[in-house]
């Protein structure tokens, strides 16, 4: 059982529609886009403690007092006979998927300055029933949508945990040994025979000119333990691996049981959603990758969670990503949402591992990314950031992030950042490879072609005059001789690929000469520093640049260059 659509009108500024959600949902974004209302908009129709309470005026967007409308579609493929039966009157079936619509309309009522709740629970358009709100519905009864706040309250959810276990008990008859209400006795007559404790009784009924007012009544102590109260008298302490009793252990151990102890408190014979705000709070970055794991070992149907920390994202069980971007819609003069969404494919993502997943899951959180191939390049705008206040403005501003994804991963990569709504750019070679057939090729532009768009692709045919952009155009026999119908357009193709947000030279020397050009090298051992620095190229680079101090700082001679072509754009 799973939301599969989400549609929210007029709700703190929320208006938006998201169709086709999947199991495990990562919802990202900037601080205000909305991920926290969505999360609330969900709870308000699913969770029963919640819809009971009304809206306020404050909760529809600019205080409009416009009707607010949520609507979520459950898919209910998953459903055991038993729970079927339970949800049969507001059931539906369409190409043998199985589901049902639960809408809320909420309207303005001015006489009495409340908004005023319609729950609508079947299908709209076919047949749905109208159930109040104060009242738990047949959803309630198979569905437990659980909260996991980004802070947590250790004591309260201990407190409601043993009341959530008392209640069990009682419906299953599950009664205290006769021992234990003995011991329990036992303990309250201790504590009145208890020599050490004769001076407070004492004291207490010393009740000097008052006695008379209280018609001969005293008073005796007990302990506030009771088998009518053994629950709420229940504390939990916490024992290290010795059986020594610890008296703190920490914000993010006190977090994580304080979920664990919020999910031992629903029915495991009910489906459950999880919502997770913020995981990331409290918990170091290690941490944040496993509490993901360990929420999922509950088996939840569906978990939707919002963060703001890359290392949460784990693309190795990530369903779905949806990036919420907030805008200013001069229109209307007023701030919107846009969704985006990415599919994402486990499997694809096995392949790169745990530490590119982390480095393409920052990447969702910029604007625009640029991708680079290597360590040299990636030391190099590195140290412009640290160096070069204005281009240090510029990353901020623009929410620019730079990462190297070593060689592997660009077209994934691209595809996800851009379904995000992301702008990418790609800094690659200009490098020509030897095949194991021993004819040469040119790398980096096969490599780009399929970055172009259509009309560019086209346009680089007629450019070359090629009858297809087939990889056999572009290899020749020997590495010097080259093609000169490529060369001799080189700079077009340079300009064609850049249109494309593609970064790439017009030679074929790599990073390294344009590195040296960037800072205007033209010394005599030009050759010489520039076959070091391919040598080894990252402790090279660094020795160089310290060595003879070069400035790398923009200026109006460098401005121009290939390795700032995401700039000049803008």
């Amino acid at each position: 059982m799973h939301i599969s659509f989400l549609e929210i009108k007029n709700f703190r500024g929320i208006d938006i529609k998201i169709e086709n959600i999947n199991n495990i949902v990562t919802i990202i974004g900037q601080n205000d886009s909305g991920k926290s209302n969505i999360c609330a908009a969900i709870l308000k129709v699913l969770d029963y403690n919640k819809r009971r309470i009304p809206f306020q005026e404050s909760d529809s967007t600019m205080d409009n007092k416009q009707d607010i409308i949520i609507n979520i579609k459950l898919v209910v493929d998953d459903l055991d006979n038993e729970q079927l039966a339970i949800l049969h009157e507001v059931i539906h079936e369409n190409n043998g998927e199985k589901y049902v619509y639960v809408k809320l309309v909420s309207k303005y009522n001015g006489d009495v300055l409340i908004y005023e709740d319609e729950l609508l629970i079947g299908d709209l358009d076919k047949d749905y029933k109208e159930y109040n709100i104060t009242k738990q519905n047949p959803i309630d009864k198979v569905l437990s949508v659980i909260y996991i706040n980004p802070t947590y309250d250790t004591k309260s959810e201990t407190k409601h945990f043993f009341e959530y276990k008392e209640a069990k008990h009682v419906e299953n008859n599950t009664k205290l040994s006769k021992e234990f209400e003995d011991s329990i006795k036992m303990l309250t007559d201790t504590v009145k025979n208890e020599e050490a404790l004769a001076e407070i009784l004492k004291d207490i009924n010393d009740l000097g000119r008052f006695e008379k007012m209280f018609d001969g009544m005293s008073f005796e102590l007990v302990p506030n333990v009771h088998v009518d109260n053994i629950y709420k008298s229940l504390e939990i302490s916490t024992l290290d691996s010795n059986g020594n009793m610890v008296n703190n252990i920490g914000d993010g151990k006190n977090k994580i049981f304080s979920m664990l102890l919020k999910e031992k408190t629903y029915n495991d014979d009910r489906k459950k959603i999880i919502i997770v705000e913020e995981p990331e709070n409290h918990l170091y970055v290690l941490l944040q990758k496993y509490y993901i794991d360990s929420i999922l070992s509950f088996n939840p149907s569906q978990m939707i969670v919002t963060t703001h920390s890359p290392h949460v994202v784990d693309f190795e069980k990530t369903n779905q990503i949806l990036k919420i971007q907030r805008f200013y819609d001069e229109k209307v003069e007023e701030f919107r949402r846009k969704i985006f969404t990415y599919n994402v494919d486990n499997d694809e993502f096995k392949k790169y591992g745990y530490l590119i997943n982390v480095e393409i899951s920052e990447m969702m959180y910029y604007d625009k990314v640029i991708l680079i191939e290597g360590v040299s390049e990636k030391y190099f705008y590195s140290l412009l950031l640290s160096c070069d206040q204005k281009f240090r403005d510029y990353i901020f501003d623009n929410k620019v992030g730079i990462f190297s994804v070593n060689g592997i991963a660009f077209e994934k990569t691209k595809e996800l950042l851009e379904s995000l709504g992301i702008e990418v750019y790609i800094k690659t070679d200009n490098d020509v490879f030897k095949k194991t057939t021993g004819k040469y090729y040119y790398a980096g532009i096969t490599r780009s072609i399929k970055y172009l768009c259509d009309s560019s692709k086209n346009e680089l045919k007629e450019l070359l005059n090629l009858e297809s952009l087939d990889g056999k155009y572009f290899e020749c026999n020997d590495k010097e001789e080259r093609i000169e119908n490529i060369e001799n357009h080189m700079d077009e193709i340079c300009k064609l690929f850049l249109s494309n947000n593609i970064l790439f030279s017009n030679h074929h020397d790599g990073f390294e000469k344009d590195f040296l050009d960037y800072i205007n090298y033209n010394n005599q051992d030009y050759n010489d520093i520039m076959n070091n620095l391919k040598n080894a190229k990252l402790i090279n680079l660094h020795e160089f640049i310290a060595e003879k101090e070069i400035d790398i700082s923009i200026d109006k001679n460098n401005s121009n260059s290939i390795l700032l072509g995401f700039i000049k754009n803008d």
